[in-house]
């Protein structure tokens, strides 16, 4: 009877990896916890925290970052620990503050500039936020995710803890929603500049 060896041991994640894996992925992380949180200073540490945890699981090392795990599993998971305490640390505030879209204009420069005066632009993005806060933090994460991100819905429905179908569904009212919202800020403003020109 031929003996065979077991199989060794997943060697953990190297520093020269992780330090990869942190270029590759701080960036998309703090603009997802930036939206969430709309706090630049709380979003790095949470951007920090999600680090640590994640260079805590790799050295076991544990999953996903044993044998070949995919980057987009590895992608997943990073998200789903921020997404996870950016809820945590606004439920112990009381306070939930969604994306404004500044973070990606701000962070992103890839982000096509709006066209018109500073404060026309200072005014729309008021208004997307304002409109944005009147979604459920799982509706705000969900388009911060798929629209802002560009995950998958299989993706962002890992990250959520519910199934591709719920995310689609949640992800179609939640634009109908927001594009509500955001023209009910449209015409109140519209409204007060119409109110201020009579007055002057």
């Amino acid at each position: 009877m031929i003996m065979t060896s077991p199989s060794l041991p997943a060697p953990p994640l190297s520093p020269q990896d992780f330090t990869a894996l942190v270029n590759r992925y701080q960036r998309p992380i703090f603009g997802f916890l930036f939206g969430l949180v709309q706090n630049s200073e709380q979003a790095h540490d949470l951007t920090q925290d999600t680090f640590c945890e994640a260079w805590r699981v790799a050295r076991k090392p544990a999953p996903p970052f044993i044998g070949a795990s995919q980057p987009e599993a590895i992608k997943s998971w990073l998200f789903q620990v921020a997404y996870h305490r950016a809820i945590s640390a606004l439920r112990r505030h009381r306070l939930i503050f969604f994306e404004s879209f500044e973070a990606r204009a701000e962070h992103q420069p890839d982000y096509p500039d709006r066209s018109g005066s500073f404060e026309a632009d200072i005014a729309e993005r008021e208004m997307m936020q304002a409109a944005l806060a009147s979604l459920a933090p799982a509706d705000a994460a969900c388009l911060l995710l798929r629209v802002v991100q560009g995950l998958s819905a299989t993706e962002v429905a890992a990250i959520l803890g519910t199934s591709p179908d719920t995310i689609h569904k949640r992800l179609f009212h939640a634009k109908q929603r927001l594009r509500r919202a955001y023209l009910a800020q449209t015409d109140h403003s519209q409204a007060a500049k119409r109110g201020r020109e009579m007055h002057r």
